[in-house]
């Protein structure tokens, strides 16, 4: 056979080898997701916080990846947002509308989902979830789950490097749950911030009390942040860097009043920090606005599955690699408060620039059992001296005499039945737009993009009934 004649024959096999190459499925990435415990993302530098020394670790992420400027949880609770996270679902769709509810039995989470596509799913630290036959993680041991525990030790990261160096040939996806910084307030070193100099969030009072536990939940964020970068120092060491996905995120709102519980901004807004595999060179800040149901969608995407239709959450993976710059027209928002505290629903949504609250129970006074349950006669026998509680018995002894504490206790226990803000101009939401005319228009159709995300969702709005034990307390 002439060699002209041997050429040809295998160009069409050589081109045919390259097509089936090209064509190949890239192989899987790795996941690993750090997910803090009642953080505010305001009190991270990268998010503008006042208060320097807070998340050098997580600031050096936010240099070289993704920063989402308007993620958004749905709901600014410790079990509904792990279970909207974990699901892709919010909450009346997947069951956990109220804190410690469980999700709907059947209801699929990212370990099915991902382990259908041939992936290890673990979870470290903080659950807070049920029930088991939704979630079942591989428990990865070393890290403490229990948020309310009192100087609460340091982590063992022997667990978490056995799991993500276990076995090459398989991808994983762990989910590395922080307590940091659930309250109580009393692990971390203090001395970066002096109290006379912490600056506040202008809605809690300035107490000495607000300021010391401040100055404690600033030591449990670096915390946080310290975990974070231990877990960038692992992946470095193990050479798994280049081929994991991390994402950080700071769960909901600090545990103070205004913050978690709510849906105000400081509790619904969250950080969101995301390094791709190769993306040094590609690093932005997005204001695509997205939700934790957002994220699940996200990993099966990136996984090479297919996304189920009946998600709540769609895939970020277009905005992360930069195809296209939006996501999401609106976020939404809800609160119920189940035995939390009396009678209170809120909804909520915000297109990133404006806001709006809608109090479904205008008559009732806003409680929580944490922080002002002694409001409701709720008796706290377990845990009396819980810091946000302490916090707040400072602000009503203030607001005997000095009105802006009086404005800040009025603010959390007294909401109207709509608050309008214009995050752009006022991202502290002190002003109330709702009673402006020049806003009515404005306020309606926000108010019907609620009502028609309550009813897609199977969400009646009407309160439970109150427990025993417990009053409606308007006029208390």
């Amino acid at each position: 056979m002439r060699k002209d004649e041997r050429m040809n024959i295998r160009l069409p096999i050589l081109l045919l080898s390259l097509a089936m190459l090209a064509a190949a499925p890239a192989k899987q990435p790795n996941f690993l997701i750090l997910l803090a415990d009642d953080i505010s993302a305001t009190s991270l530098g990268c998010y503008g916080a006042e208060n320097l020394h807070t998340s050098p670790h997580i600031d050096r992420l936010a240099d070289e990846g993704v920063r989402f400027t308007n993620m958004f949880v749905t709901q600014a609770v410790c079990g509904p947002a792990r279970a909207e996270l974990y699901t892709g679902l919010q909450p009346y769709r997947n069951g956990s509308m109220e804190n410690h509810k469980a999700s709907k039995k059947g209801t699929l989470s990212v370990v099915q989902q991902l382990g259908k596509l041939g992936y290890r799913v673990g979870l470290a630290g903080k659950k807070h979830f049920s029930p088991k036959s939704v979630y079942p993680f591989e428990m990865v041991k070393g890290f403490p789950g229990n948020c309310n525990a009192r100087n609460t030790p340091g982590a063992d990261w022997a667990g978490a490097e056995e799991f993500m160096t276990r076995d090459s040939d398989q991808p994983f996806c762990l989910f590395i749950c922080s307590i940091h910084a659930h309250a109580p307030w009393d692990s971390g070193d203090t001395s970066p911030w002096e109290l006379d100099e912490l600056k506040l969030p202008p809605h809690l009072a300035d107490t000495p009390e607000t300021r010391h536990y401040f100055r404690e939940y600033l030591a449990e964020v670096r915390l946080f942040d310290d975990q974070v970068g231990k877990a960038r120092t692992l992946l470095e060491t193990h050479k798994l860097a280049d081929h994991t996905a991390l994402i950080v995120l700071d769960e909901n709102g600090a545990g103070m009043p205004g913050g978690k519980w709510t849906n105000y901004d400081w509790g619904t807004r969250s950080a969101c920090l995301v390094k791709w595999p190769g993306q040094e060179a590609h690093a932005f800040v997005t204001d695509a606005v997205a939700q934790y149901c957002d994220i699940l969608p996200t990993l099966i995407d990136a996984a090479g599955g297919e996304v189920p239709a009946d998600l709540d959450g769609r895939s970020l993976l277009p905005v992360i690699t930069g195809k296209t710059t939006t996501h999401r027209k609106q976020a939404f928002f809800t609160y119920n408060s189940g035995k939390e505290g009396p009678p209170f629903v809120s909804r909520g949504v915000t297109d990133g620039r404006y806001k709006l609250m809608w109090n479904r129970t205008p008559d009732n006074l806003f409680g929580v059992r944490t922080i002002n349950g002694f409001d409701f006669e709720y008796d706290d026998k377990k845990m009396p001296d819980r810091n946000p509680r302490m916090m707040y018995l400072s602000w009503l002894e203030k607001a005997k005499t000095d009105p802006a504490a009086r404005q800040a206790v009025e603010r959390f226990r007294r909401q109207p039945e709509f608050q309008l803000f214009d995050l752009a101009l006022d991202p502290w939401e002190m002003t109330n737009l709702a009673g402006n005319p020049e806003y009515a228009e404005r306020l309606l159709a926000m108010k019907t993009s609620i009502a028609e995300w309550m009813k897609q969702q199977g969400d009646s709005g009407v309160p439970r009934a109150t427990p025993a034990g417990q009053m409606n307390h308007q006029n208390h």
